[in-house]
C-alpha cells in the first residue's frame, strides 16, 4: 500500500468514526501540500464533500428533533446518535439509555455506545440486545478501533492482503463494524484468527461472485 493509499484508508476511517474534525484536519493539510496528483486530489475533494454532507445533517437538529428522531427508521435514527455525538452526553444520560434499552436497531445503538465511550461517560447503562441485557460503564471502555484484539485482527489482515489495498480497505471497515456491533462485550481476543479468516471469506466469495 503506497502513502496515498494510506491517507485515504486514515481518512475513511476517520468518516466512519465520525471523527469529522480529525479527517478535515488530515484533508487540509495534504491539500495544501505542494504536489498533489489530480487523482488522489479528486479523492479528498470527494471525501470533503462526505463530511461537510454529514456534519450539515447533525448540527442542524435541534433537541426535540433528536429525540424524535431516535425511535423513527434506520436513517433518522443514525442522524439523531450522529448529532448526539456532537453533544455532551452527561447531559443526555436518561435520552441514551431510553434509546439502548427501546430501540431495535443494533447499529445506531452501536454508535452511541462508541460515543458514550469516546466521551468516558461515567454511568452504567443498560442495553437490550437480541433479547438479553449487558451493563456497561463507557468510562471503563476503549473504543473498537483501541482494542488489543482490533489491533491483532487487523495485522492478520494485512498480512492477507498485503497485495491487494482496495480489498485490505474493505477488510478494516468490515472488522470495524463486526467488532462495533458486538459492543459492549468483544470476543476474546484468542478469536482474532476466527474474525479474520470470516472476513477475508467474505471478501473472496464476494469478489468471486463478481468476478
Amino acid at each position: 500500500m503506497n502513502y496515498y493509499e494510506e491517507t485515504e484508508e486514515k481518512i475513511r476511517k476517520l468518516i466512519l468514526e465520525k471523527e469529522y474534525e480529525k479527517a478535515l484536519r488530515l484533508i487540509e493539510n495534504e491539500l495544501e501540500l505542494s504536489y498533489v496528483p489530480r487523482d488522489f486530489e479528486e479523492t479528498l475533494e470527494e471525501l470533503l464533500g462526505v463530511i461537510k454532507e454529514e456534519t450539515f445533517k447533525v448540527n442542524s437538529l435541534d433537541e426535540e428533533e433528536i429525540s424524535s428522531y431516535l425511535f423513527m427508521d434506520e436513517s433518522h435514527q443514525l442522524l439523531a446518535v450522529d448529532a448526539l455525538d456532537k453533544r455532551n452526553l452527561r447531559d443526555q444520560i436518561p435520552l441514551c439509555q431510553k434509546y439502548l434499552s427501546e430501540s431495535d436497531f443494533l447499529n445506531g445503538k452501536a454508535l452511541l455506545i462508541d460515543s458514550l465511550i469516546g466521551q468516558q461517560i461515567d454511568h452504567e447503562f443498560v442495553l437490550k440486545k437480541n433479547g438479553n441485557e449487558y451493563h456497561f460503564n463507557p468510562s471503563k471502555m476503549l473504543r473498537t478501533s483501541d482494542t488489543e484484539l482490533f489491533a491483532k485482527t487487523a495485522s492478520l489482515l494485512e498480512e492477507h492482503f498485503m497485495k491487494e489495498p482496495s480489498k485490505l480497505i474493505l477488510a478494516k471497515q468490515l472488522l470495524y463494524k463486526e467488532l462495533m456491533l458486538s459492543m459492549p462485550q468483544l470476543p476474546d481476543i484468542e478469536q482474532s484468527k476466527e474474525i479474520s479468516q470470516k472476513i477475508i471469506d467474505y471478501i473472496n466469495q464476494a469478489f468471486e461472485k463478481n468476478a
